[in-house]
Formats: structure tokens, C-alpha cells, sequence
């Protein structure tokens, strides 16, 4: 079975997801990381569909990019209404563009960030059943 979930991926965590990085058993960061692609699939692909960089990126790229913001906590997983959820912290965009490291992608993660604060906002506004 194809495992898109790379372990050195894993190992550059070093904030709020280095417990994951120190599991002996592969499956809690597979689990964590199948769970970061599905929300990045189902949840962002309405609107990152029609961008020019993210229409082109693997998913499991999308992912990995929402599990670093989740470790550097500039994004929270939460529940909310029952339900997972990456909430962008109010201060996202600004820590990403006071990353140097981060320059030359700024405006695919600032795209990013902003699609999962409209994902929020359609919760939000979705009657609760």
C-alpha cells in the first residue's frame, strides 16, 4: 500500500507536534498526517482549486504544510461542534512573513492560511443539525 506519509517529515517537528516525531510506532504520526490530507482535501480543495500554485501541489504537500503551522503553532487543531478543525491563530500572516526562511513561499502559505480561515467561516455559518 502506497504510504505518502514520509518520516523524515516527522522529524523536522520541534513545537507543539516533537511527541509525535519521538513515537517508536509509525502509525500516531500516520494517523495524524492521514487526518491533515483528509481535512486538506475535503475541507481547502473548493478553495484552493483555482489557485495557480496550490492547483499544482500534491495533496499530501498540503498536508504537510498544515502539520508544520499546526507545529509551529501558528495553526490550532481543534474540535469544534464535534468535529476537527486548523484554526489559523490571529497572528498567522504576520509570523509568516517575519519568517525569512519561509520568503520565497510566502504567498502560497499567506493562500493557505487564508483558505482555512474561510473553511472556519463556512462552518460558522452552516446551521448546526
Amino acid at each position: 500500500m502506497f504510504d505518502p506519509f514520509d518520516k523524515k517529515t516527522s522529524l523536522g517537528w520541534s513545537g507543539r507536534l516533537a511527541h509525535y516525531a519521538a513515537h517508536q510506532n509509525d502509525e500516531h504520526r500516520q494517523a495524524l498526517f492521514a487526518e491533515a490530507m483528509r481535512y486538506s482535501g475535503f475541507h481547502l480543495e473548493n478553495d484552493l482549486a483555482y489557485s495557480p500554485y496550490w492547483s499544482r501541489v500534491p495533496l499530501a504537500n498540503r498536508a504537510g504544510l498544515l502539520l508544520f503551522l499546526v507545529d509551529r503553532g501558528i495553526v490550532e487543531r481543534a474540535i469544534r461542534r464535534g468535529r476537527r478543525v486548523y484554526e489559523p491563530l490571529p497572528h498567522a500572516e504576520t509570523w509568516v512573513c517575519a519568517q525569512p526562511s519561509l520568503k520565497q513561499w510566502h504567498s502560497p502559505i499567506l493562500e493557505f492560511v487564508l483558505s482555512l480561515r474561510h473553511e472556519l467561516q463556512r462552518r460558522a455559518r452552516t446551521p448546526r443539525a
